[in-house]
């Protein structure tokens, strides 16, 4: 199976999803925790995952399922990204968005509105 591939710009710089994550209660603090797991998602070309477990249930919705985070070479995107600090976990969450992966981008959505309250509608990505 060929692994995913990059991204494509959305238009939206990083700065863009910082800020938002600072708005919604990241703190400095939590930003070098989450380039880490960024890292790590491009070292395991994982990007293109439901890393914080929604994911789209074939026609039934996103839906809280942890499994499909598990990339090619067996690390687990979801278990690691649960160890994350709550602010972390929201700076990855918004750079997903601005990386520009349809599933990043659904499952960040509904990620951000279930577990942080915040609607992000479809037709705007921030």
């Amino acid at each position: 199976m060929p692994l995913p591939t990059p991204p494509e710009d959305s238009g939206y710089e990083r700065s863009t999803a910082d800020d938002l994550a600072r708005k919604a209660g990241t703190r400095e603090e939590d930003f070098p925790q989450a380039d880490a797991y960024c890292a790590l998602l491009d070292q395991h070309h994982a990007w293109g995952l439901p890393f914080n477990g929604y994911a789209n249930a074939a026609g039934y919705g996103y839906v809280q399922e942890p499994t499909l985070g598990i990339s090619q070479d067996g690390w687990d995107s979801h278990e690691a990204f649960k160890k994350l600090s709550w602010g972390a976990q929201t700076a990855v969450v918004y750079r997903s968005l601005e990386r520009g992966h349809d599933i990043d981008r659904e499952s960040a959505r509904n990620f951000l509105k279930h577990e942080r309250g915040i609607i992000i509608h479809g037709n705007q990505p921030y």
